[in-house]
């Protein structure tokens, strides 16, 4: 029972955080702010099928906020086998690897502007994103 609440307690903490930190980039912003309200009062509210289709900028707008600011700062991995990097280091198989999003999510490689605020960037959903290039959520193998 004690670990249920703790988790609980983390995503509920992760869910504030991401919140706060959409509110606040979005109130900063009054173009993206003015497109979400309005996007919000046409919406059709009446299921949560509806809603999902409804408020597709507003969903853009929670993803790019995602990329900026992720909800984990680092993500940890377990090597499955001996692995040799290309720069010559040695990666010894079950040992942890330690990565952060930041790096990906503001990689200029994979990220146009990638310090700015747009939301459009998500407009073609992942079809246009690299594989795990966006871990938000840390997921993945």
């Amino acid at each position: 029972k004690q670990w249920y609440q703790r988790r609980v307690a983390i995503t509920a903490g992760n869910m504030a955080k991401t919140l706060a930190t959409f509110f606040v980039r979005v109130i900063r912003m009054p173009e993206i702010y003015t497109k979400i309200m309005e996007e919000v009062r046409g919406a059709d509210l009446s299921s949560l099928q509806t809603m999902d289709k409804s408020l597709r900028y507003t969903e853009m707008a929670i993803l790019e906020c995602l990329r900026l600011h992720p909800t984990l700062m680092r993500g940890i991995r377990i090597a499955k086998k001996d692995v040799n990097l290309n720069n010559g280091m040695k990666v010894r198989a079950k040992s942890l690897i330690f990565f952060g999003q930041l790096i990906l999510h503001k990689n200029p490689k994979y990220w146009s502007d990638p310090e700015e605020f747009i939301p459009e960037r998500f407009a073609q959903g992942s079809a246009t994103i690299a594989p795990f290039t966006y871990l938000p959520f840390v997921a993945g193998p």
